[in-house]
């Protein structure tokens, strides 16, 4: 059974990561999570959660069982588990920062902090980023908009401190939500990235505060637009506004959540995977997506086939859910399988 690695950086993450326990619910929907036939987890690993929530609707054909409360996720990986295996993971959060979603954001920030316990229990991974982007660039709150006649969710914060920069930039990590609903601070990441790392005295919180992105996004979202902007050479660059996040011996986990129900991301599903496994130097076995949404643990849904079409690329490492679940808990504990699975197979490059 994989388990965690010395003391010292397990107590700091997980006395930050316990320290939260901010609650919410997200909106009711006409969905629950799903239930797939199928083996459980991807390649032979399974997660099985506590409870009885139902299990996430895979890319793949494969599914977890999820639930909710309880003991973190604990996930034998087999015999091999020491010959191989990821020590490093990078978890990348694209959330909807529409005037809608303020209770999805806090189902989210509720959930994160079983999800990683879990994750640190049921790997050998030590090493974690994580690093949140929201759905637009800046928002409705900019300069001229302040000057004029703000939209309703542009606070007096959000005015006088309109976003400039990298704090502008779609795709780009979020450290200082604006505006209605956000956190309406400067998060305290330590040292000075846009993205938190093992490092992270208060993970928890610094998560919360930084996942909170408020409401005062443009109503036209576009999480797989910030997706591929977040990877993109340019932001991951030595002086881009991500440098250092994405790593190539690391292991690459993307979460969406978005309850839009139009198309307003630009591309194709096809582009949108071609530049992730582009960003991870040609290794889609390096990635796991998990996608939120509108119909998204339906078994075929008629609602955002885009974001539909994108997850199943990714096969048994594509796990979908619905966005309008009130816990988001059993849907990430039917990652955890698929997580450690992907782990225990990858190869750093060499």
């Amino acid at each position: 059974m994989l388990r965690i690695w010395s003391g010292v950086v397990a107590a700091a993450w997980m006395a930050g990561v316990v320290a939260c326990s901010a609650g919410g619910a997200g909106g009711g929907g006409e969905e629950g999570f799903g239930a797939a036939g199928g083996a459980s987890g991807a390649g032979g690993a399974s997660g099985a959660g506590a409870g009885a929530g139902a299990g996430a609707q895979p890319g793949g054909g494969a599914s977890g069982t999820g639930g909710g409360g309880g003991a973190p996720i604990v996930v034998d990986a087999g015999s091999d588990a020491e010959a191989q295996g990821c020590s490093k993971v990078d978890f990348l959060f694209v959330i909807d920062s529409s005037v809608s979603m303020q209770e999805e954001q806090a189902a989210l920030t509720a959930a994160f902090p079983r999800f990683m316990q879990s994750i640190t229990q049921a790997t050998t991974v030590g090493d974690f980023q994580v690093m949140v982007v929201d759905t637009d660039a800046e928002s409705r709150c900019t300069a001229s908009a302040c000057a004029a006649r703000p939209h309703a969710t542009c606070t007096p914060h959000a005015c006088t401190n309109v976003a400039t920069g990298c704090d502008a930039t779609l795709g780009a990590g979020v450290v200082h939500p604006r505006g209605a609903g956000s956190s309406e601070r400067d998060c305290g990441f330590v040292g000075g990235h846009r993205y938190l790392t093992a490092a992270q005295p208060n993970l928890g919180e610094a998560f919360a505060c930084a996942a909170t992105v408020g409401l005062a996004g443009a109503a036209a979202e576009r999480p797989m637009d910030a997706l591929v902007a977040a990877v993109s050479p340019a932001l991951n660059a030595p002086a881009g506004c991500n440098a250092g996040f994405l790593r190539s011996d690391a292991v690459l986990v993307v979460t969406f959540i978005s309850d839009d129900g139009n198309f307003e991301d630009t591309g194709t599903p096809q582009q949108w995977y071609d530049a992730v496994v582009a960003a991870k130097r040609g290794n889609a076995e390096a990635v796991v997506v998990l996608g939120l949404f509108q119909g998204g643990a339906l078994p075929n849904p008629t609602k955002q086939r885009h974001w539909y079409e994108f997850v199943q690329r990714w096969g048994a490492r594509g796990l979908r859910g619905s966005v309008a679940e009130p816990d988001y808990t059993p849907f990430f504990d039917s990652a955890i399988g698929v997580i450690a699975d992907t782990c225990e197979r990858f190869e750093p490059p060499q």
